[in-house]
């Protein structure tokens, strides 16, 4: 086993409408990681349904405890979203907060798919909690894919700058998995 195989990657795609385009970027994240040697767990929310958060009783949940180990097991996250009304889904947020107790000190990844080419700065309230409250490494470099990112056919383009800021974030993330070890 190479050293990155031994790092395990969490892919989070937040997105509750099964076969959506967050779901092709989160596919395409994860494979890009694979070929980088990492040994990559991905998780669709609209397949693995979670509870809301109640900030009780949903901690109980065993669907909750799976995925708050998978959560912890993970030294890379890179979180997967849609963007509504210029933030990540509620998903995402609720996501992180029932995982709540996993997510100290990891590296993490944002990948914000956009319905418009104005809402890039989706990410930071998300990036902000996770940095003060879990001391999270957040890579400063994300993917925002407007509508222009994907063909005709829903398949994410991976060319011009959205193929070199992709490549950014991933070399960018390996790097931190390192520095954070």
């Amino acid at each position: 086993m190479t050293e990155k195989q031994s790092k395990s990657v969490l892919v989070v795609s937040t997105a509750l409408k099964e076969s959506s385009k967050t779901l092709v970027a989160a596919d395409a994240v994860a494979n890009r990681l694979r070929h980088e040697g990492f040994s990559v767990d991905l998780v669709d929310l609209a397949v693995e349904t979670l509870p809301q958060c109640d900030g009780a009783s949903c901690y109980q949940d065993a669907a909750v405890t799976a995925m708050t180990e998978r959560v912890s097991a993970a030294s890379l996250i890179v979180l997967c979203f849609p963007v509504y009304n210029y933030q990540a889904n509620s998903a995402a947020k609720n996501f992180i907060e029932i995982t709540n107790s996993g997510w100290k000190n990891k590296v993490v990844s944002f990948v914000a798919n956009a319905g418009g080419d104005r809402s890039f700065l989706a990410p930071m309230s998300l990036a902000n909690s996770l940095m003060v409250d879990h001391f999270c490494l957040i890579v400063p470099h994300f993917l925002y894919l407007a509508p222009s990112s994907y063909d005709d056919d829903g398949a994410i383009v991976l060319k011009g700058i959205t193929g070199e800021l992709f490549d950014v974030q991933i070399k960018s993330a390996c790097r931190l998995i390192e520095f954070a070890e």
